[in-house]
C-alpha cells in the first residue's frame, strides 16, 4: 500500500504539471495575441470578428490564473480544480466540433507549435486525469482507516489557511492581469468605414483608405480611385494557384488597375513568392498584421475585393472573377448613400 506521504507528493507533481501546461501554453498567446486571435477564428464559434481578441484576451487570462494557481497549490478547498476540470471539458467539446465540422487543423493550444486535434484531444484527456488525481487526494482527502493510518503514518493535515489562499489568490490574478496587460496594446485596431448601401444590399466593412503606399511599380492611394485588390497570403498554396488567372484578368483591355494586399508570414516570403509565382500586378505586404489580414481574406483562402474609393464594392472568394463579372459589378453597384 502506498504511503500517504508518497501519494499526496505524486498529486503535487500532477498540478505542477498541470500549471506547467497552462503557463507555458499562455506565455506565446500574451506575446502575439493577434495570431492566437485569427487562430481562434477557426473554430467557427465567434461569428462577429471584431470580438475575437476579446475572446482571446479572456481566453489567456483564464489559463494563466490557472496555470499559477495550480503551480501554486492554490485548491481553494476544490474550486480551482473543478475550474480546471470545466475549462478542459469545453476546450475539448469546441476541438471536436472544430475538427469534424469545420476541418480544424490546429488548434490552437501552443501558437508556436502546430497541434492537430487528435494531439490536443489526448493532452486535454490527460491533464483531465491529472486534475483527478488532484482532486482525489489533495481536496477529498478522504477518511483513513485506523489500519491504513498505522500502515502509512499518516501526517496530521494543517488546517486551511484563508491568508496563505488570498495570498496565493493575489499572486494568480497579477499574473492573469499582467499577461492581459502586456497583450491588449498589441491588439491590432482594425479600421472600419461606415455602412454604405450597394446593389446587392451588403455594407462596407474594412476601411480601404487606410492604405496609402509605394511599390516598385508605382503609388496607390485605395482611398481614392477604382481598384481589384487580390488579399494574398505569401505561404498561401491556394493565392500562389491564382496568379496566373490574377496576371491574365490584369492583361484584359481597359481593365482595372490591380495592386494585392500581402500579409508575410516571416522575412523573406515575399521574395519566395515572386520567385515561384511572377506576379505582374504589385504586391503590397501589411507587415506583421495577421488580424487585419484575417479580415481582410475572410472566411475563405483567398479573396479578390472591388474597391472604390476606399470601400468594397462586392467580394469574390475563393475565385478570380473574369472580365465580364468585375464589369457587371461596376455597372450594377450604387452610389455611396452620403
Amino acid at each position: 500500500m502506498m504511503n500517504t506521504t508518497v501519494k499526496r507528493f505524486l498529486a503535487r507533481g500532477c498540478e505542477l504539471v498541470i500549471g506547467l501546461f497552462f503557463v507555458v501554453g499562455a506565455v506565446p498567446k500574451a506575446l502575439d495575441i493577434n495570431r492566437f486571435s485569427v487562430q481562434m477564428s477557426a473554430y467557427h464559434v465567434v461569428t462577429d470578428k471584431a470580438y475575437l481578441p476579446w475572446f482571446a484576451l479572456f481566453t489567456l487570462s483564464a489559463e494563466m490564473a490557472l496555470g499559477v494557481a495550480m503551480l501554486l497549490g492554490l485548491r481553494l478547498r476544490g474550486l480551482t480544480v473543478l475550474c480546471l476540470e470545466l475549462m478542459l471539458t469545453v476546450f475539448t467539446v469546441l476541438i471536436v466540433y472544430a475538427w469534424l465540422v469545420h476541418g480544424l487543423e490546429d488548434c490552437g493550444c501552443f501558437p508556436l507549435v502546430k497541434m492537430t486535434p487528435p494531439v490536443s484531444i489526448a493532452k486535454n484527456v490527460l491533464l483531465f486525469l491529472l486534475g483527478c488525481v488532484s482532486w482525489q487526494v489533495l481536496v477529498r482527502k478522504p477518511a483513513a482507516s485506523t489500519v491504513e493510518t498505522a500502515l502509512t503514518d499518516e501526517v496530521t493535515e494543517k488546517p486551511f489557511s484563508w491568508r496563505g489562499a488570498a495570498l496565493r489568490f493575489v499572486i494568480a490574478f497579477a499574473a492573469a492581469a499582467g499577461a492581459v496587460g502586456y497583450a491588449a496594446p498589441r491588439v491590432e485596431q482594425i479600421a472600419t468605414a461606415p455602412p454604405v448601401a450597394t446593389a446587392n444590399g451588403e455594407t462596407a466593412g474594412i476601411d480601404y483608405s487606410q492604405f496609402v503606399f509605394m511599390t516598385d511599380m508605382g503609388s496607390f492611394d485605395l482611398g481614392k480611385g477604382t481598384y481589384l485588390v487580390p488579399i494574398l497570403s505569401m505561404t498561401c498554396d491556394e493565392c500562389k494557384s491564382h496568379v496566373p488567372e490574377l496576371n491574365e484578368l490584369m492583361s484584359q483591355p481597359d481593365m482595372l488597375p490591380m495592386v494585392a494586399l500581402c500579409y508575410e508570414d516571416a522575412p523573406g516570403d515575399l521574395d519566395k513568392f515572386r520567385a515561384e509565382t511572377q506576379p505582374l500586378f504589385p504586391l503590397h505586404v501589411l507587415g506583421n498584421q495577421p488580424l487585419l489580414y484575417f479580415n481582410l481574406r475572410g472566411d475563405g483562402h483567398f479573396r479578390m475585393s472591388l474597391v472604390r474609393d476606399g470601400r468594397a464594392l462586392k467580394h469574390f472568394d475563393d475565385k478570380v472573377p473574369t472580365a465580364e463579372e468585375v464589369t457587371a459589378t461596376l455597372k450594377s453597384a450604387a452610389p455611396p448613400v452620403q
